[in-house]
Formats: structure tokens, sequence, C-alpha cells
């Protein structure tokens, strides 16, 4: 079955490096997304859709950007529909609208499920049908709406990954959709949007942008171009997750780790992840716990389930990070980096534990562990289903 498992993900792996896919022009720093705006205009947009969440709507934050528009001569039309693990039902009433309001373009503003809905409506509106059909790799034939994104948090790397997650609202199952066409042509990362992110969406988003790179560069997949994202996104985490989490108005800490989020994106979007998602994502199914959290709760742990299989890549990654120290063995260096990491997220007061998990859950929660992660990633190690399982039972209430 290991081998099955190995075959599988390498064929994966190779298939996605292989997809033609574009890069994207990125705007950075303060009021970056008032540039994109102009440059909807530039590009000859005369009506676009903003696509957002209720709480952007309401903030005030969009206020600079839809003004920018109207000063640039582009009408636009708001959805701001989109909830936490979007809907095929948000999907088509973003596609409806856009539709009836002959929009020309998509601009996604907010977090990794906007930015997932924004694109696969954009998707959706040039390839009509079931959303369901797209469930799987490359599966659109024609391209989308022109996407422009602009995330709000710095965690999903959702801007400049060819992939979106929508949920199947009749067997609430979440539907992968992987598609180099979903990748956003034009991208803005403003740190004057993320201020007011609350403490505990900081920690979160950055535990999930730090889990991106970390099981980016331990993915046998890993090449060289991936290896500087992963490292660069480490380094920035480690310098200024911590000051974004204190000072959420530290415009220097946000765009840094703005930037983190887009590195680890563009890292893990050709190397894949692995058993950290793999849990991650049944906490989320099963306990809705968010995905970044999630990601915290279990990623020292699956660290030192690797093993001595991992001891050299993290080594290498705690040189990056700062906390390596001079004179230690390859094993404590690793070690330790997996410690600063527990440091991390105790600092920022982030839940060890998820509220709801049942312990008759566990056993169809590992299968689906190991399903995905053998499906999938391209792990370092396989790991036995009694080690999954325990990670699973520490998770349990006390």
């Amino acid at each position: 079955m290991i081998l099955y498992y190995k075959l599988r993900a390498f064929i994966v792996t190779w298939l996605l490096r292989l997809l033609p896919r574009q890069a994207p022009i990125v705007f950075k720093g303060p009021d970056s997304m008032l540039t994109l705006a102009e440059q909807a205009a530039v590009l000859g947009f005369t009506k676009v859709i903003l696509v957002t969440d209720g709480f952007l709507a309401q903030s005030g934050l969009l206020d600079g950007v839809q003004q920018a528009l109207r000063d640039h001569g582009v009408d636009h039309v708001v959805y701001d529909g989109v909830r936490p693990n979007p809907s095929f039902d948000q999907v088509m009433e973003a596609e409806a609208l856009l539709d009836r309001e002959g929009c020309e373009a998509v601009i996604a503003i907010g977090g990794g499920s906007v930015l997932d809905a924004a694109k696969m409506a954009a998707l959706l509106h040039t390839n009509p049908g079931p959303l369901r059909k797209f469930d799987g790799i490359q599966k659109a034939k024609n391209p989308p709406l022109p996407i422009l994104a602009v995330p709000s948090t710095a965690g999903t790397g959702a801007e400049i990954t060819l992939a979106a997650v929508i949920t199947d609202p009749d067997t609430h199952r979440k539907i992968p959709v992987v598609d180099t066409k979903l990748i956003p042509s034009y991208i803005a990362l403003d740190p004057n949007l993320m201020k007011g992110l609350p403490p505990g969406i900081t920690a979160s988003t950055g535990m999930d942008a730090l889990t991106h790179a970390i099981e980016s560069y331990l993915a046998t997949s890993s090449v060289p171009s991936t290896e500087v994202q992963a490292k660069a996104a480490v380094r920035l985490i480690f310098s200024y997750l911590s000051r974004a989490y204190q000072d959420g108005d530290d415009i220097e800490a946000r765009e840094a780790m703005a930037l983190a989020a887009f590195y680890a994106g563009a890292a893990f979007d050709r190397t894949s992840v692995g058993y950290v998602h793999g849990v991650a994502h049944q906490l989320g199914r099963v306990c809705d716990t968010p995905h970044g959290t999630a990601n915290a709760m279990v990623l020292p742990e699956v660290l030192e389930a690797y093993g001595d299989n991992v001891h050299v890549r993290l080594a290498e990654l705690a040189m990056v990070a700062g906390t390596a120290v001079t004179g230690e063995s390859i094993e404590q260096q690793a070690n330790g980096f997996i410690e600063a990491i527990r440091r991390l997220r105790a600092e920022m007061d982030m839940p060890l534990k998820p509220e709801s998990l049942d312990s008759q859950a566990i056993p169809e929660m590992v299968a689906e562990t190991i399903k995905e992660t053998g499906a999938l990633y391209p792990v370092p190690r396989y790991l036995r289903r009694s080690t999954i399982t325990g990670l699973f039972e520490a998770l349990l209430p006390e």
C-alpha cells in the first residue's frame, strides 16, 4: 500500500509541476489595493464585481478601493455573502449577480474563503454547469473571468494557489478544485487591510502559513525554487508573527506576514503538503475548528512523529528561523525548532484541543486522514495507523 501511495503522490505532484500556469502581477505595500483598483481601469474593465464577506463589507475597510474604482471610471457591484467554508450556493449567487450585472472581471477581497468562492464564481461563469464537475485536477475547459485578488489575512496563500475548496451543501463534503486557471492574474498584498485583524485570527492564519512553508520544505517533491520560498516564509514568520500578534497596527510586521503567506502559498502550490493538513482537515470537518488553528494543534506533534527522517531538513529550517544553537547536533537543532514552534503557539495563547472531539469519531477521522494523505501528499514518512490515532487521541478533552 505504501508503494501505491508513493507512486500516486509522485504522479500527482509531477502533474502539478507540468501544468502550464501564468505568473501573476503582484503589487505590495500600503494602499496597494488602491493601485489594483486603478489597474482595473488601465486594463479596460468598465464594470467589475467585488466579492467579499459581510464583515469587510460593513467595516469601512473597502471604502477606499470602492472610491478608487469610481474615481477611475470603473462601475462595480458588491457580493458580500461569502461565509467561512463557502458552499456551492454562495458561488452560484455570486456568479448570478456578476452575470446579471454584466461584470467583466472579479475583484476578490478577503480571507481564503472569499478568495476561493470568488475564483470559483469566475470559473463557473465561463464554464457553466454543475459545480461538482470541477472536482479534481484541471477539469475546466475555458479560462475564467479575469481575477484580481487582495488577501485580508496572512495565511492561506489562496491568492497565489491553483486550488479552491467548496462545500457541497447536500453531502457536506469539501470539493477540492485544482486548476491552474484559478491563479489570479493580479494580486495586491496590502498590509493596511490586515491592520484590523484580531490577535486570534492573526495567530491562526500565521500558523497556517508556517505549516504551508514547513510541509512544502519537507515534501519529497520539494525542489530548489520552492525551498527558497519556504525558507523565506519561515524566516519572515519567526521574525514578524509575534510582532503582528502583539500589535495589529505594526505595518512592517503586517507587510512581512503578507509576504510570508504569499511565499508559503507559492511553495506548497507546487509541492503540496502533508499529514498536518490531513489531520487538520478532519478537525475542521468534524469539530469545525478553524483551519490555521487546527494546523497549530498538531504541527509540532506531526514533526516529532516523522522522526529522524526530517531531522536534517528541520535543522536547516532552525538555522533560517534563528533557533539553532552553535555546537548542537542535527537532532538537537531539529528538536529545538519543534520546541520553538510550541513556544510560538503558547506565546499567542492558541487553543491546543478542539472543542467537541468525540472518541467515537476518531476511527473514521483516522481513515479519512490516511485516505487523503496517501492519495495526495508526498510526505517524508508514511505514519502508522496507530500513530495517527494517537495524534487524535491526544486532542480529546481531559
